[in-house]
């Protein structure tokens, strides 16, 4: 069979990788023999989905598989309905939104057959039966389909892979890697890896349902031949591990990165991990192993508020995490959410001051989403039973950026839209102002430091500032002493 597996697309370039879940369902697919093509229409936000489909009429698919998530899930329903008009043929579709809204998405007469959970295996048994040209879909655990009359059928979830190894590499050939904007900081290009599956936590915000809560992992040697594999084809050394808990399990993360150096790989990366989930000495450890960032999920600055997220963490370990991770010699990033349930002004304001208090070579700050699937969205359907998806999810880009306003979808905070969007510029701001003052400090000596910070402030004495950069190398010398201390290489 011919398939064509499809990324949804977005109003914005998001994210600045490929989809390793279609990676691995393209892998899986081609290792049942079949011919695959994936299309990725997030990448080129701004060409119709007209323009976009063109590859995939030319390649004339028996069956066509779409990914989709609740902000984006519209473009694959438009999509849907011109595919199935061009070409009439077998459409499945899998992702976050089918998982969460299996009913919803597949009353859509374009949509066949719907995957929820993990993806590897049902699409492995599908495609054989549609292969055979028979039916059976009652047995393929996983599956949604419709009777002949028309009826919805939601089949019992899928086991969960018990052991990843078994999974082939992603079929990353089948990506235009190259247009991809992934970079480490030196401008190398970087690739992802997944190392682990499934997330024990439980916190408010976040959706779990693809992959479960039973923490799974791949084996170091298995991870290590993915990263062989990536620099023999690819020529890239640097990596990015989007394991949403890749420190949870110290002893394997020991073995990896023994592994790592008993092979002697010549790498760079940076992972997603917990605060509670570090020490001193495994930070140490991952740096020789190549470890040059970690990715914290700090969320709040508030106590009451990080509580209710059910997080599970607190600030002393975020402190002490943050200030590990930068004597290793590691640059830490921290993400922080604006406008959780119970946040106002004062405890907004805690987490923007705790966010610039903290070493951090970066800080993002998003805009709390009750996306389907969360606690949050259950909470919110509890207080207004109206509370239905529609297309203004289309809406829901939560991310702001340094210099425009994102209004909040669904605010679930006690503060307005608008404050809301702005609290989010000047949180960033004073972060990155915070971040200039500490590497002037570091440099210079706290009190000569603080001078020089004074006279380049954004207020009155700014000014002075601004003739002081006037002067031939004044302006390079500050740079440089701006610079991070922690270094890639």
């Amino acid at each position: 069979m011919k398939v064509a597996l499809i990324g949804p697309k977005w109003n914005k370039l998001v994210n600045s990788y490929p989809s390793l879940g279609l990676g691995y369902i393209a892998a899986v697919l081609e290792q049942e023999g079949h011919e695959v093509k994936i299309v990725d229409m997030g990448l080129r936000p701004s060409i119709p989905v007209e323009e976009e489909l063109k590859p995939v009429y030319a390649f004339a698919p028996d069956l066509v598989g779409f990914t989709s998530m609740s902000t984006s899930h519209h473009s694959i329903e438009h999509a849907a309905r011109l595919i199935k008009e061009q070409l009439g043929c077998t459409i499945v579709i899998g992702g976050p939104h089918a998982t969460t809204l299996p009913e919803l998405t597949l009353a859509d007469p374009n949509i066949d057959f719907l995957i929820h959970g993990e993806g590897e295996e049902p699409i492995r048994q599908l495609t054989r039966v549609l292969a055979k040209g028979s039916t059976g879909w009652e047995n393929i655990l996983g599956l949604g389909y419709k009777t002949k009359d028309g009826q919805i059928k939601i089949n019992p979830e899928a086991p969960l892979i018990p052991n990843l190894d078994d999974l082939p590499y992603p079929a990353r050939h089948l990506f235009d890697l190259e247009s991809y904007p992934l970079f480490d900081p030196t401008g190398q290009r970087m690739i992802t890896v997944l190392s682990s599956r499934g997330c024990p936590y439980n916190c408010s915000f976040c959706f779990k349902g693809i992959v479960g809560r039973t923490y799974r992992h791949r084996s170091p040697d298995n991870v290590i031949g993915e990263l062989i594999q990536c620099i023999e084809r690819y020529g890239v050394r640097s990596f990015y591990f989007i394991d949403d808990l890749f420190t949870i399990d110290v002893r394997r993360l020991e073995s990896f990165c023994d592994r790592v150096l008993d092979v002697g790989l010549d790498i760079r990366w940076q992972c997603l991990a917990r605060v509670d989930r570090v020490t001193l000495p495994i930070l140490k450890k991952m740096y020789k192993a190549g470890c040059r960032e970690v990715h914290y999920g700090i969320e709040s600055g508030n106590p009451d508020i990080l509580k209710a997220t059910a997080k599970h963490i607190d600030l002393n370990q975020v402190r002490q995490a943050v200030a590990w991770t930068d004597e290793a010699g590691i640059r830490s990033k921290g993400y922080f959410m604006l406008g959780l349930p119970g946040d106002n002004e004062k405890t907004i304001e805690d987490t923007i001051s705790f966010a610039a208090s903290l070493p951090l070579e970066e800080a993002m700050f998003s805009i709390a989403t009750p996306f389907p699937g969360t606690r949050l969205w259950e909470e919110l359907v509890r207080k207004q039973p109206d509370t239905m998806y529609n297309s203004d999810f289309t809406k829901a880009y939560y991310y702001n950026s340094y210099t425009a306003e994102i209004a909040p979808f669904l605010n679930v905070s006690e503060v307005s839209d608008q404050h809301l969007s702005t609290l989010a510029i000047e949180a960033r701001r004073r972060v990155q102002q915070a971040k200039k003052k500490r590497a002037l400090e570091r440099k210079l000596g706290p009190r000569l430091g603080g001078i020089v910070w004074q006279a380049t402030r954004p207020d009155p004495i700014r000014k002075i500032g601004r003739s002081l950069l006037a002067v031939p190398g004044v302006a390079k010398l500050r740079r440089n002493l701006l610079g991070s201390n922690k270094q890639w290489a």
